[in-house]
C-alpha cells in the first residue's frame, strides 16, 4: 500500500495526501501501459535500513508494534500480542509469513489465510503486500490531476482469491509512487480505501507516519471503521543482515 517506494519520492507524495482532491480520470489522456508502469513501480521500490516504533490502532484497540525494513523485507513484531508478520516484495508477487513469536518457524500465509483481518483491525495481509500493483489484468483507466500531482488511474482484477472484486488505484506519474488505492465488491461499490498520512525523517531518509486503512460503507466515502499503522519512532539499523535468509 509503498507504502514503500524511494524515500525522498514517498515524501513529496505523501505531504500532498493531505489535501488531495480526487478528480473523474480522463480516459482520453495518454498513460503507460499497465506492463511499463509495473516495470517502472517496481524499478523504484526499495525499503531502507530501519527499525520503527509505533502501533496499530483499531477502534477499540492500540497495538504496540516494532517495525523492520530492509531492501524488499518488512518485518512486524507485536509486543502485547503473540504475532510476528514477515513481508518479502517481488514482482511476481509478495510472500507473507507469521509466527507467535521468535522461537518458532515462520507459517507461510497462502490462499484464504491471506484474507483474514489481522487482529481486529480493518487491515488484511492481502493489503499488507499490494500485490494488486502485480496482478496480469490491469486496464489503463486514464489520466488524472489530483492537487498539482498528474496521476495515472488503472483498475486490476485479481486472478486469484482475494477480498476484492477489482481495484482501481493511482500512480503518480513523476514520482512513480501510489497515491490511493480503492477496492470493490462484486457490484462495483467501493468497500475499501488506503492512503498514506504523512512521513518522518530520519537520518538522510523518510518513512511513513501513518498509513490508514478504511473500511467503507458500500458505494460511498463514508467509513464504517478505521484502522492505522502509526510510526512514533525510527532510527537507521534494522538488525536484520544484508545475508538474511527468507
Amino acid at each position: 500500500m509503498k507504502i514503500w517506494m524511494n524515500p525522498l519520492r514517498f515524501m513529496l507524495v505523501s505531504l500532498l495526501m493531505s489535501q488531495v482532491l480526487w478528480s473523474a480520470p480522463n480516459p482520453k489522456k495518454e498513460i503507460p501501459e499497465p506492463a511499463v508502469m509495473q516495470q517502472q513501480v517496481w524499478r523504484n521500490m526499495r525499503l531502507l535500513d530501519y527499525q520503527m516504533e509505533g502501533a496499530m490502532r483499531t477502534e477499540d484497540s492500540l497495538h504496540p508494534i516494532l517495525l523492520r525494513t530492509r531492501g524488499k523485507l518488512m518485518i512486524y513484531e507485536f509486543k502485547k500480542q503473540p504475532l510476528q508478520i514477515r513481508v518479502y516484495f517481488l514482482s511476481s508477487g509478495s510472500i507473507l509469513w507469521r509466527r507467535s513469536n521468535s522461537n518458532q518457524e515462520w507459517e507461510m500465509i497462502e490462499g484464504r489465510k491471506r484474507l483474514e483481518k489481522i487482529l481486529d483491525s480493518d487491515i488484511s495481509y492481502e493489503d499488507l503486500g499490494v500485490d494488486f500493483l502485480r496482478w496480469s489484468t490491469i486496464t489503463k483507466v486514464g489520466g488524472d490531476s489530483i492537487n498539482t500531482l498528474d496521476a495515472w488511474a488503472y483498475e486490476a482484477v485479481p486472478p486469484i482469491v482475494s477480498n476484492y472484486a477489482k481495484l482501481r488505484f493511482w500512480i503518480s506519474s513523476q514520482y512513480l509512487a501510489l497515491l490511493r488505492a480503492d477496492a470493490y465488491n462484486k457490484l462495483g461499490q467501493a468497500i475499501k480505501r488506503v492512503q498514506i498520512n504523512g512521513v518522518m525523517k530520519v537520518g538522510d531518509g523518510y518513512v511513513m507516519k501513518e498509513l490508514e486503512v478504511k473500511t467503507l460503507r458500500p458505494g460511498t466515502d463514508l467509513s464504517i471503521s478505521r484502522s492505522f499503522i502509526e510510526i512514533r519512532n525510527a532510527k537507521s539499523g534494522s538488525g536484520i543482515p544484508i545475508d538474511y535468509q527468507i
